[in-house]
């Protein structure tokens, strides 16, 4: 008995560790990917904002051929216009209201920071909420009913899906912490070589 719980809480523990460094897709208001938070002084401001995979950890590593989620919280009475990666060549749905799913003709890898842009989002905000928290979550209509999740296609000849974690972004809210995509030993040693 104690053999099998103990064995139950290493797998936990290991699942966990494993899917804190795995591929997400978030709300930046920095295109680089390096800011999660911003602020919005007062109604009638207008608001930037990018829609970035973060590829590491996981298959979507070596890059993505495409993606399908929503993006929850994004206020019904502000403008906003996403606007597709230029490399991508199809896009079904609105990021904000119900879903997307967004598509390119050749395999995008991850940037040296570790993103694909999927769309860039010019917006116009007529109210200055508190604490608006945008969440990436599942298409409203998933594609198949076998993923209920944000998911990316990988680069290979039957477009495997891979579940990838929601990201959250916050407007005149807290600070969020952005992820680092983990260094490799070789990037690390070679800080140190003269």
């Amino acid at each position: 008995m104690k053999v099998r719980v103990i064995a139950s809480l290493v797998l936990a523990l290991c699942f966990a560790v494993g899917s804190a460094s795995a591929s997400s897709i978030s709300v930046y208001f920095a295109a680089d990917g390096s800011d999660c938070d911003t602020t919005v002084p007062a109604p009638n401001s207008p608001v930037q904002a990018w829609i970035l995979a973060d590829l590491y950890g996981d298959a979507a590593t070596g890059g993505i051929t495409g993606a399908e989620f929503r993006v929850d919280g994004w206020p019904n009475t502000w403008f906003g216009a996403p606007t597709r990666n230029p490399a991508a060549n199809i896009d079904v749905g609105n990021p904000f209201t119900g879903g997307t799913n967004i598509a390119f003709p050749s395999c995008q890898p991850a940037g040296t920071n570790g993103i694909v842009l999927l769309f860039t989002v010019n917006g116009f905000a007529t109210s200055a909420p508190s604490n608006l928290v945008l969440k990436t979550t599942q298409h409203t209509v998933p594609s198949n009913p076998n993923f209920q999740c944000p998911l990316v296609t990988i680069c290979d000849d039957v477009f495997t899906k891979v579940c990838v974690a929601g990201g959250e972004a916050f407007i005149n809210g807290p600070p969020c912490n952005v992820a680092v995509t983990p260094a490799s030993w070789s990037t690390v040693k070679s800080l140190y070589n003269n």
